[in-house]
């Protein structure tokens, strides 16, 4: 084994007291005393071990399932508090494949990474599937709130006289 000597330890020590000046409260990086091996590190970075793969597979497979059954959904959610209930179901499928996703990465499983990152684009899909006809980028235009059937729904059409027959084919 390599010993230290006194040049190196004074060494360590400018450099503990460098990152003190640049990081005052950070304790992470400050030299620690020596080990009964000899070897003294220089810095350490401190992290959490690794999830073990069962506890991974059950976040992963928990956005999975949720993404999956939301598929599936009993309820019509097309204005107001179903809607409502629905895009708080859709966000809880994103914050589950977040936390699978991060789980995931810290644990270095590649696999079920990119089964969390699918779960989360999954909930971004079924977010855009409700979002994007609410604000006029799709083509069909649906409102937030649940309006009643007016009887004179037909005084929303144009008169055929103004129109072009191609498009009064799609109106009517």
């Amino acid at each position: 084994m390599a010993k230290i000597s006194k040049d190196d330890r004074q060494e360590a020590v400018v450099v503990d007291q460098l990152l003190k000046k640049l990081r005052p409260f950070d304790r992470t990086y400050v030299a620690e005393r020596e080990r009964a091996s000899g070897v003294q590190p220089f810095s350490r970075a401190r992290s959490r071990p690794p999830l073990r793969p069962a506890g991974v597979w059950v976040r992963v497979m928990l956005g999975l399932l949720l993404g999956g059954a939301l598929t599936q959904w009993p309820y019509p959610h097309a204005c107001e508090k179903p809607l409502i209930l629905y895009m708080v179901a859709v966000t809880t499928v994103l914050v589950a494949g977040l936390w699978g996703a991060r789980a995931s990465w810290r644990s270095r499983m590649g696999f079920a990474h990119m089964i969390a990152l699918g779960t989360i684009l999954w909930g971004i899909t079924l977010t855009a599937q409700e979002v994007l006809p609410r604000v006029g980028y799709a083509k069909t235009r649906m409102s937030w709130r649940c309006v009643e059937k007016h009887a004179g729904a037909d005084s929303i059409r144009p008169e055929p006289s103004t129109v072009a027959p191609f498009v009064l084919t799609q109106v009517r």
